[in-house]
């Protein structure tokens, strides 16, 4: 399992160094949701989740922009 997460750890550092490159000096938010959170649609977003999708389907059509755990990301 060790050898396992260092891969994925190398894997997001290196796609992390391409964002870097691209944004530079670019700040981030960090979440404090659970990144492994079961129900994260109920949890995160509530009732609310099929109607945000909705409207973010209307701005990114293709889901190009999304994020673990973020609206639209299990399509």
């Amino acid at each position: 399992m060790l050898g396992q997460n260092y891969k994925q750890q190398q894997e997001v550092n290196r796609a992390m160094a391409l964002i870097r490159t691209a944004t530079p000096g670019i700040s981030t938010y960090r979440n404090e949701g659970n990144f492994f959170e079961p129900n994260w649609k109920q949890a995160f977003w509530g009732p609310n989740y099929e109607q945000i999708l909705s409207i973010k389907l209307g701005y990114n059509p293709t889901n190009l922009f999304r994020v673990h755990h973020g609206v639209g990301s299990d399509t």
